[in-house]
């Protein structure tokens, strides 16, 4: 089995007129969610089973506050991946994670599918929605995308869903090929036919066997380099048919935000959080942030808690169609330093300013 510390992992012009935001109205909800309350009605139940991620991302959510009473705010398990690491983090930033982030091992296919059991096991006993990062390919298989697009890896993807399933967690969020437009990953966009073929493959498989999941197509922020997706991400959507939620991975760092404006920039450019929330809501998903963070190893070469300020105010902004977004906690020397609430781990930056600030923000 493998270590349930982290796997390696990424830690990393306007929109056409089709991508133009679509009217403003309830928030959507994840398709083939019939029985779920729709985003934006009154009255939903107070009852609503808090592992299940279409009903949470159901509920409705008012602009002007986050997390507000029903909104998933979250983190991964660091430094292990398991539901200890995400309560003591919840616990320190003062308020409860109605979600927690995780990842399979990348071996090869068999250890991110069918023998990925002790992902489930080690949140057994988180009350709360799972998100899942799920690979296309194990690290370094590159050159299986086409097989995957041919077909050759549907059953892995079926024992997948099933596993989910068996473990109780059939209707949580897979998110599916993610960062496609960034370097590092095995499964990035080289050939945009074979991600999409291998993504739609992958996505069908895994719903045969667990129609409940809840796929989240996801991109990194701010670059998508011009040998990946034809130099667009938005090239690498795998179609509305295949994607229940569209969310972006978004850190302070190429470019970081020194003032708000900078902020208010980078959001709007093409990769950007504004820019893909306008194509989210033109497809009519759900919007997601399922990693975020300071990053003062990278070009800003400090903390920021300005930019935790900001990200704040644009999730309570946009909470009506925000289905959920997690802090990327994690710090292993130059690479990552993006951890908070933190201050005894010799192997961390303090942070000291993100922290205070998303402690005051994200308590509430």
């Amino acid at each position: 089995m493998p270590s349930r510390r982290w796997p390696a992992a990424a830690v990393i012009a306007l929109l056409a007129t089709a991508c133009t935001p679509a009217a403003d109205g309830p928030a959507p909800v994840p398709s083939g969610s019939a029985g779920t309350t729709p985003a934006g009605t009154a009255g939903a139940s107070t009852a609503t089973d808090p592992r299940s991620a279409r009903a949470r991302i159901a509920l409705p959510r008012e602009a002007g506050a986050w997390p507000g009473p029903n909104g998933l705010s979250g983190v991964n398990g660091f430094p292990l991946l398991d539901t200890a690491s995400v309560t003591d983090f919840c616990t320190d930033r003062g308020r409860p994670c109605g979600m927690a982030q995780t990842y399979t091992d990348r071996t090869d296919y068999a250890s991110m599918t069918r023998n990925s059991a002790w992902v489930f096991e080690s949140f057994a006993g988180f009350d709360g929605v799972l998100v899942i990062s799920q690979a296309l390919v194990p690290d370094k298989g590159e050159a299986l995308m086409g097989k995957c697009a041919a077909g050759d890896y549907d059953q892995h993807w079926r024992d997948f869903g099933t596993l989910m399933v068996r473990h109780g967690r059939g209707d949580s969020v897979v998110r599916l090929g993610w960062e496609m437009n960034e370097s590092s990953m095995a499964w990035r966009g080289l050939d945009t036919a074979a991600y999409i073929g291998c993504y739609r493959r992958a996505a069908t498989a895994l719903r045969s066997a667990n129609p409940q999941v809840v796929l989240d197509w996801t991109i990194n922020a701010h670059n998508t380099p011009a040998d990946l997706c034809g130099g667009l991400s938005t090239n690498c959507y795998p179609g509305d048919e295949y994607v229940d939620v569209i969310g972006i991975d978004n850190y302070d760092h190429h470019p970081w935000s020194p003032t708000e404006a900078d902020f208010d920039r980078t959001a709007a450019a093409p990769e950007g959080l504004d820019w893909l929330f306008a194509f989210a809501r033109a497809h009519g998903k759900p919007f997601s942030v399922g990693e975020w963070g300071v990053m003062p190893t990278g070009d800003a070469g400090k903390d920021n808690p300005d930019f935790v300020r900001w990200m704040h105010a644009w999730f309570a902004d946009h909470a009506p169609y925000l289905a959920y977004e997690a802090w990327f906690q994690r710090c292993d020397g130059t690479v990552s330093q993006s951890a908070i609430l933190r201050p005894d781990d010799p192997d961390c930056l303090p942070n000291t300013g993100s922290s205070d600030v998303y402690r005051e923000l994200f308590s509430r």
